[in-house]
Formats: structure tokens, sequence, C-alpha cells
């Protein structure tokens, strides 16, 4: 009797799963936690935090960071932005992008000429504002990427604000599903990263609230990891990231900050 399932060791899962690169954040503190030296590609993370965190400051470094070049350590790749809020600013990525750049150039001695409209059409912006466009562009994926095989992160900016629209929790949670199904097969057959931001919410208990991230606990589970970011301490741009959950890494903290150069370690 034939079948179409492939039976894998334990020594060929390990050698697929430590053969993927990963991109870096610019924070070793913050690579470091992650296990995987940075958002390894095949995965899915999710980040989460309240307005001001710095989840689409470091979306913003991921995209920079997929596209350095190869002879400056980097994957040469490109990068899909989801925005579903209105979140991004093309400044703002420019400014990350070639301070990264340079900051790799420094650190491996080298000088190579990058035109800045080359460097642009590696990063690819989608709005999908609203439940039907999003879903819509969502299954358009596959498509997308057959067109644009170099992609290697996909950014969903955020995953929660298209469901403010007022489905119930049934239909939410049956379409989230089938969506992250999705996307969890195109993260492993492709070997790309997708990172989803999502929002904190107030769950109410009995005698008091709690702040917990959007869209429930069942939710929670989807991600290969999970990582939630503090708002600064005011005077000191000091921020955690802490991993909430991890296929691949223990619980940890790390500190970082956003500067004008994207992220970084604290000094």
């Amino acid at each position: 009797m034939s079948s179409d399932f492939k039976i894998y060791n334990a020594t060929d899962v390990w050698q697929i799963e430590t053969s993927l690169p990963s991109i870096p954040t610019f924070s070793q503190s913050l690579d470091k936690i992650l296990g995987t030296n940075g958002i390894q590609l095949g995965s899915l993370t999710e980040l989460l935090g309240l307005s001001g965190s710095g989840k689409t400051q470091l979306c913003l470094q991921l995209c920079a960071s997929v596209q350095i070049p190869k002879v400056l350590g980097g994957l040469n790749s490109e990068a899909l932005y989801v925005d579903t809020n209105a979140n991004f600013t093309v400044e703002r990525f420019k400014e990350i992008l070639f301070s990264s750049i340079a900051k790799c150039q420094a650190i491996m001695g080298s000088s190579i000429l990058i035109k800045e409209e080359d460097a642009l059409k590696k990063f690819h912006y989608v709005k999908a504002f609203g439940l039907e466009n999003f879903c819509a562009f969502l299954y358009q994926i596959p498509n997308f990427l057959t067109d644009k095989p170099h992609i290697k992160l996909i950014i969903i900016d955020s995953i929660a604000f298209p469901f403010k629209e007022g489905i119930s929790l049934k239909q939410r949670t049956g379409l989230l599903f089938r969506l992250m199904a999705g996307l969890q097969k195109i993260a492993l057959n492709k070997q790309i990263a997708v990172v989803l931001t999502n929002e904190m919410t107030t769950r109410i208990g009995l005698s008091t609230g709690a702040i917990v991230g959007s869209l429930g606990d069942t939710w929670s589970h989807r991600c290969n990891t999970r990582l939630l970011l503090t708002a600064p301490e005011p005077l000191r741009n000091l921020r955690l990231a802490v991993i909430l959950k991890s296929n691949v890494a223990a619980e940890g903290v790390a500190k970082f900050q956003i500067t004008s150069d994207g992220i970084r370690d604290v000094q």
C-alpha cells in the first residue's frame, strides 16, 4: 500500500531545524533568548505588547535585516509587510534600513554600494484594511510568493486589528485558525519567517481585571514563539522582551533599546 507520508527520524528533524538560518534583530541580547540567533525561517512568531512597546519598530528592523547582503553576513532576501492598521511609514523604514547596512559594513570592514532604489524594491507593502480585504489578500499570498520567490519574511501588523469588526467569537476562531493553518504551511514549505503583532486587552475576572493578549487563550498556542514587549522605562529608553512561549528556547528576558538607527542592545 502506497503512502504520501514521509517518515523522518530524530536526526533528520534536528538537521532540518538547525540548518535553517535566522533573521537577526540587531540586539544580541534579544537574539540570544530567542534560541536561534534571531527569528528563524520556517517559524511563526507573535510579538505581543501594549501600544508604544516597539512591535512595529521591531518588524521594520526585521524587514531591514532580512535584506542585508550575504557578503555582510545577511540573507540578501526580501520582505512582505501586510499593514492592517496604518502603522507603517516608509521614512522610518529607510532610516532603519540604511543604518543597519552601515553597521554591517563597519563590522565586516566592507564598503559595497547599495542603491536606495534597489534596496526599497526588496520591501513589498500591502494595505489590508478591513476584514474582507485582509482575508482576501492572505488567500492570495501563495500566488504572490510565486511571483516573488526571494521573500523570506512576512510581517502582519496587526493580526488582531481586522477582527474588531464585530464578527462572533465562533466565526473569528474558525477564520483565524484557517488563516493560520495556511500561514504555517507557507512558512514550513517555503522556509519563510512569519511575524505577527498582537495587542493587549483587559480580561474581566470576578473581582479584578487582567491585561492579556487579544484573541483568547486558544490563539496563544498557535505560534512557535510568543514574545512580550514592554513599554520603555522613563528617561532610560530601556525595554524588555520576555519569552512567553517557545518551541526551542527556555523562558528568558532580554533588554534592548529603540534608537533612531533601529533595534539595539542597551548601552
